[in-house]
């Protein structure tokens, strides 16, 4: 089962705008070393909708290469055609990914049967799968009773919450006994103390030892202890989300000499004014974790 500290990896591009397979791979083996319990591969956090069909296959193909499955990998399969969704969950299957993150359809804004039935579509691959909502992004905001419906196929492992409404993930969590992750950074040790399994984060790209530090205490540690480690990483939460998402991450990380900063348009890196802020919180965490 997934659980724990689950991390949205940026895709890595060089400076022509490809993507760097050579960084990418240093990136999951890093995040290994750290203790990360498993990666979404070109989610929204990795620039998913800017990447070819070919491109996210490649990705899916280069991750399994490189764990040997060492750590699941979740690949983000969904959008806003359920034959698309269908074909390359079936191809990430195929290629030997663990289970697919799939999104509300976004744009053409369905009914909720209307998003039943597509995920009822990908079910059919018979690939483990997570419902990932986001309101924001998708601009359909599902009932708890959709959600439900959803969940009660036999393929659907977890949701990836990113509603921010926290009313919503609690009926989630007390109606339901599927595993409910964390899609935001900031909400996420509250939703503990509800059960939640996990998060499937942005901060994870930045500090992943201590993220997965803070993940595990607040799973089964002490919760004073968890405050304190979820406190002593929020603020760099909210930096890393001062510009759409992952303009302002994916600068952190290349503030780490991980990877480069470069962007496809429509994303751009961040503003100076925000990359001076993000290179001051970094600078400022990698001091105190010396």
């Amino acid at each position: 089962m997934l659980s724990g500290s689950i991390v949205a990896l940026v895709t890595p591009f060089n400076a022509s705008g490809e993507i760097d397979f050579s960084a990418l791979e240093a990136l999951i083996e890093w995040h290994i070393e750290e203790g990360t319990d498993g990666l979404v591969l070109a989610g929204s956090t990795g620039e998913g909708s800017s990447l070819s069909w070919d491109e996210k296959c490649a990705i899916f193909a280069k991750a399994v290469e490189v764990t040997k499955k060492r750590i699941p990998l979740i690949a983000g399969t969904g959008s806003n055609q359920t034959k698309e969704s269908v074909a390359l969950t079936l191809e990430a299957k195929k290629i030997g990914i663990d289970a697919a993150l799939v999104i509300v359809p976004y744009y053409s804004r369905p009914t909720e049967e209307g998003c039943f039935q597509h995920f009822s579509e990908i079910a059919k691959v018979d690939l483990p799968m997570l419902l990932y909502h986001h309101p924001g992004r998708t601009g359909t905001k599902l009932s708890v009773e959709a959600i439900k419906r959803i969940c009660a196929l036999p393929q659907v492992v977890g949701i990836k919450d990113a509603s921010e409404d926290m009313n919503l993930m609690t009926e989630i969590l007390k109606e339901t006994d599927i595993p409910l992750f964390s899609g935001i950074d900031t909400l996420c040790h509250p939703l503990f103390s509800l059960g939640c399994a996990g998060s499937i984060s942005i901060i994870g790209n930045v500090v992943p030892k201590q993220w997965k530090e803070f993940i595990d205490t607040a799973m089964n540690g002490d919760p004073l202890e968890a405050r304190e480690k979820f406190f002593a990483v929020y603020d760099l939460c909210e930096v890393v989300v001062l510009e759409t998402n992952p303009q302002c991450v994916k600068y952190a990380v290349s503030v780490l000499g991980k990877c480069s900063p470069k962007m496809r348009l429509p994303l751009i890196e961040p503003s100076f004014k925000n990359q001076e802020k993000v290179k001051a919180s970094v600078n400022e965490w990698a001091n105190l974790s010396v």
